[in-house]
């Protein structure tokens, strides 16, 4: 008789035992996704590994298998290393590894009736002149695919400097290897071009995973990878549980992005399992930027990753000039544009070229006020204003979507005194097309992005010149290639920089220097005008002085003397519940719990405290900020508190989740 050990996707931090019945045996092993009673109901998860004892006698049977072996010992181990590090129930990590969920995967017709592409003998294009850096860089990767070993290098290249094809000649190596490519992006948008240029030089045999796409196309790209029928697979954060069974190369593009850090449920950073991943393997592992993590950096200069440098652009091209507008001195009070920008506007749409604008909110405008009575539109289940939209006119919240009819006069009193303040992308577009009536301006942003299509119809009709202005939020700051762009806007470089969070300053630099490195990727010069109210911040002045030296030198003292990363490591402890007494009060006795063991293993404890946005979707919502050096002991007194959150005597509609290495502590 055989046992097994059963993962289900629930928030329970252990596996369940199951009797294999012997007509199931034959098909029962490790990887399998099998259906089981749990709790007087069916559900699914997956056996993780056998056993033949039990540790108890009333062992119940599971129901059926559902499917062959679907994950491979190496993903087992992959998912086992994310639960561990991130405190987090195996199950749930298994079910996020499944493309659109564990629910209905064993029966997707889509995965079943995947057909492969024949093999391409595709050679790459030696045309195209590589730089001395790029050159150097290439061949350090293409030995490092070749020598099959585990090799961690930060690709440190300036805008325009020729790191995808870089990529591209390492995966080629890896292909003449027998082997596969793995390609993670941090946005679909920036997804798009990657995917173009991979399968221009590999055909058929490129696959995409991300949440864009519909699940059915997700499984037959899931199902192809699995079979070995793909040699590249690109896609965002999720793509990294890709079942390529010959993994030989992960790249990860703009690595420094937040966005590969998952904010909600399973708290995982892609980037982060990229390098665990490649270490299981002993595979190499690319982390390509212009402007990496202060902690890649840090592991750069510590001798854990080799660092490589593309310090200029590729075809002699130089980085686009700066230009500083001091918002506090403009007197068009209320435009979005200063005259200053209008004007170069202008006079790329005389010429013909192309202009990127770049405003990190989206919207119209983010709050509205009665002049009269005061009167601030506010969303009922969070703290935070409305947001007000014109396409379709409404009041929204952009955390919970609650929406409510936006009127031109005041909802309380009656007034037509309206003040808009917080412009974005909406009122941006809206400003363009009264300035100059005949241009073609195209928005991108999340509202835009809610139909799965249109990012990628946006940028290949702004690529073909069906646009002269792109107008964008962050989707458009980084990765994207379009030479006949020679102007980019940076409406407000101010959006982020004083948010209460460690971050801040490096994220407003990072942004400003991607965004700005669009400009002047063809054979026409490019201009950056960079719209701020704080010129002499040092993110500021050292993205528009392309300096990078001065803020990350700067930047690093002020982590270093306030024990943050890269010196430290962090771990937070969100506590959430519909009533604000109940979670106060389980956040301090979490606190009081974990005190003991912290001060005895040099962990700081900051908190309990409410977060920045105190109440979201309903919720209240208070959190404990836990720092150490030693991941291991910060890792143990996490787990001590979730312990003692989840013992008897707390209240039972507060819900606890760990943070590990969290991007923000808002």
């Amino acid at each position: 008789m055989s046992f097994a050990h059963v993962a289900l996707p629930l928030p329970l931090r252990q596996t369940f035992v199951y009797r294999v019945p012997e007509a199931l045996a034959a098909r029962v092993s490790p990887g399998v996704q099998v259906q089981v009673p749990f709790r007087g109901r069916p559900c699914r998860g997956f056996v993780v590994g056998l056993s033949a004892e039990s540790p108890r006698t009333d062992v119940t049977a599971l129901s059926a298998v559902l499917t062959p072996p679907v994950l491979s010992p190496h993903l087992l181990a992959l998912a086992g290393w994310i639960a561990g590090y991130y405190l987090a129930p195996l199950g749930e990590v298994l079910a996020a590894a499944m493309p659109g969920g564990h629910e209905g995967f064993a029966r997707s017709r889509a995965r079943r009736a995947a057909v492969e592409d024949p093999v391409a003998e595709l050679a790459i294009p030696e045309h195209l002149t590589l730089t001395a850096e790029q050159r150097a860089a290439a061949k350090a990767i293409e030995q490092a695919v070749a020598a099959r070993a585990f090799a961690p290098i930060l690709l440190h290249g300036v805008t325009a400097s020729g790191k995808t094809e870089v990529y591209l000649r390492a995966a080629r190596v890896a292909r003449e290897g027998g082997g596969q490519a793995l390609v993670l992006v941090p946005e679909v948008a920036l997804g798009s071009q990657v995917v173009a240029e991979f399968r221009r030089r590999f055909g058929g045999r490129v696959g995409v995973l991300h949440s864009y796409l519909s699940v059915g196309e997700r499984r037959r790209n899931w199902e192809l990878a699995r079979r070995g029928a793909l040699d590249v697979v690109v896609g965002a954060r999720s793509a990294v549980f890709a079942p390529l069974p010959d993994l030989r190369l992960i790249v990860v593009d703009e690595e420094h992005e937040p966005a590969y850090k998952q904010s909600e449920q399973l708290r995982y950073h892609g980037r982060d399992t990229a390098v665990r991943r490649a270490q299981m393997l002993g595979i190499p592992v690319v982390l390509g930027s212009a402007t990496p993590s202060l902690e890649s950096l840090a592991n750069a200069a510590r001798g854990k990753y080799r660092a490589l440098r593309l310090p200029r652009r590729v075809d002699g091209r130089r980085l686009p000039a700066v230009r500083v507008v001091d918002l506090r001195r403009e007197s068009r009070a209320g435009a979005m544009l200063s005259g200053t920008l209008r004007e170069a506007l202008g006079a790329r749409l005389e010429r013909g070229e192309q202009a990127l604008l770049f405003l990190n909110r989206r919207g119209h405008s983010h709050f509205t006020q009665c002049r009269q009575c005061g009167y601030v539109p506010r969303c009922p289940q969070c703290d935070i204003t409305l947001t007000l939209h014109l396409a379709p006119q409404a009041w929204r919240c952009h955390y919970c979507d609650h929406r409510q009819p936006a009127s031109a006069t005041c909802p309380q009193c009656r007034a037509a005194l309206l003040r808009f303040g917080g412009g974005g992308t909406q009122r941006v577009e809206r400003e363009i097309r009264a300035a100059f009536p005949a241009a073609r301006v195209l928005r991108l942003d999340t509202d835009v992005a809610r139909d799965r299509r249109r990012p990628s119809e946006i940028l290949v009709a702004f690529a073909r010149g069906e646009a002269d202005v792109l107008v964008g939020t962050q989707m458009i700051a980084k990765g994207l290639d379009f030479p006949r762009v020679t102007l980019v806007g940076v409406l407000d470089a101010d959006v982020a920089l004083h948010l209460p969070d460690f971050r801040a300053s490096e994220r407003t630099y990072q942004l400003i220097v991607q965004v700005s490195g669009r400009a002047g990727r063809g054979a026409l010069a490019g201009e950056v005008v960079v719209q701020t109210c704080t010129p002499e911040h040092p993110a500021v002045a050292a993205a528009t002085l392309q300096d990078d030296r001065a803020f990350l030198d700067g930047e690093l003292a002020q982590r270093r003397e306030a024990g943050y990363p890269p010196y430290t490591r962090l771990a937070a402890l969100l506590f959430s519940g519909p009533d604000e007494a109940d979670v106060e009060r389980a956040a301090t006795r979490v606190a009081d719990a974990i005190a003991d063991q912290a001060g005895r293993t040099g962990v700081v404890v900051l908190g309990p405290a409410p977060q920045a946005l105190p109440r979201l979707r309903g919720r209240h919502r208070w959190h404990l900020l836990l720092k150490a050096t030693h991941a291991d002991r910060l890792r143990a007194v996490a787990q001590a508190a979730l312990d003692a959150a989840a013992a008897p005597g707390g209240p039972k509609t507060v819900r606890v989740i760990a943070d590990v290495d969290p991007i923000e502590v808002l």
